[in-house]
């Protein structure tokens, strides 16, 4: 019969965690690739979170809840509506704001805190003639809305007439970074985590005495 094997206990009960921890050394610094929106050449005027509807088939379907943008072209000054769905960042409305027929304002029946509008609509690739409407959560958001949207659709027909005196340049609008809000929200989430802390510290305090 042949011989079994002996063990070796310097190496059959060796510590994993010791063997994990290893002399590992970082091989290569992979660069910060920037992501391309195609917005990099315009200017944020506008931003409010809504949630956006299409009709097709002969009723209003959701599209996505968003954030809804205007943007203003650098060089052109040109205007446009830009919405992406939130997370999966899918383009849902992508328009210019045109005069007549087109981008004219009107209310949903039964409804003060939604309104609806016609658009030659570029979010698949190619234009079509789309029915797009978006709902807010209050009346004052969506009157908010009403007032940048047409201003910008005023914006576009005066510049396009030429009219340069009429020109109203709406603000811009500087957008922090998402990783500087996640870095505010951890930061407010500390400070309340220690003021709870140090009122629990303050009672036990109080219930010794």
């Amino acid at each position: 019969m042949a011989e079994q094997p002996k063990e070796d206990p310097k190496t059959d009960l060796a510590d994993p965690e010791e063997e994990a921890k290893g002399n590992w050394t970082k091989l290569v610094d992979l660069p910060e690739v920037p992501v391309v929106t195609g917005e990099e050449e315009e200017d944020l005027i506008f931003k409010m979170k809504t949630r956006m509807y299409r009709f097709r088939d002969g009723q209003w379907k959701e599209r996505g809840v968003g954030s809804l943008k205007l943007l203003r072209d650098k060089k052109s000054r040109q205007i446009r509506l830009l919405m992406r769905q939130d997370k999966t960042l899918k383009v849902i409305a992508n328009h210019y704001l045109s005069d007549k027929p087109y981008c004219e304002l009107l209310p949903m029946a039964g409804s003060d805190k939604a309104v609806m509008w016609i658009a030659n609509d570029y979010s698949e690739e190619q234009g079509t003639n789309e029915k797009l409407a978006v709902k807010f959560t209050t009346a004052e958001l969506a009157n908010e809305f009403k007032g940048a949207f047409n201003s910008a659709r005023d914006f576009n027909r005066y510049l396009k007439a030429g009219e340069e005196s009429k020109l109203v340049m709406a603000p811009v609008i500087v957008e922090e970074k998402e990783d500087k809000k996640e870095g505010k929200k951890e930061e407010k989430k500390e400070e309340k985590a220690e003021a709870k802390t140090e009122e629990k510290a303050e009672a036990k305090k109080e219930e010794k005495a």
